[in-house]
């Protein structure tokens, strides 16, 4: 990947939508050149999917909360079984496993309190290898950029 490849990602995660002539215009090159690097981009697993982003109030679940999860047993059973799960549930939009005191961090988009007891119902109760959950539900957003800025590639292209 080069600068161009990094100023091609980088416009695409801020605007999906553009032609590729605006593209082209906005990265410095041509429309043909953006196409091939796009293709192959996507071929080499760097750009994975082409989505709009909604906003969570404006499709009435403005009840956003992160859950975060531990657990007594570590095996990789019991983790696919508890990743299935979180597949499976449509209101949970991120779902991580971590390292450290906790062992799982879930961000959600829920309508109500009803539906947010009802999917942490279906999630946790019954699984025997959940000690607990913690809700903690957003207040405010200080930052929401799904956006990974490519520095340090761009960096890595530089000689000093």
């Amino acid at each position: 990947m080069d600068e161009l490849d990094a100023r091609i990602v980088e416009a695409l995660q801020t605007r999906g939508d553009m032609t590729h002539a605006e593209l082209a215009d906005r990265v410095g090159s041509t429309a043909s050149t953006c196409l091939r690097r796009i293709r192959d981009l996507r071929k080499s697993g760097v750009l994975t999917h082409n989505i709009f982003l909604a906003e969570a109030a404006k499709l009435g679940r403005g009840l956003s909360a992160v859950i975060t999860v531990s657990t007594k047993d570590h095996t990789r059973s019991d983790r696919e079984k508890f990743a299935t799960g979180i597949q499976e549930e449509p209101s949970i939009a991120y779902a991580y496993g971590v390292t450290g005191e906790l062992d799982a961090i879930l961000i959600g988009n829920f309508r109500d309190m009803v539906e947010y007891q009802q999917v942490c119902d279906r999630l946790f109760d019954g699984v025997e290898s959940i000690v607990r959950y913690t809700t903690h539900f957003i207040a405010e957003s200080y930052k929401s950029v799904p956006a990974i800025p490519c520095d340090a590639v761009s960096q890595g292209m530089r000689s000093p």
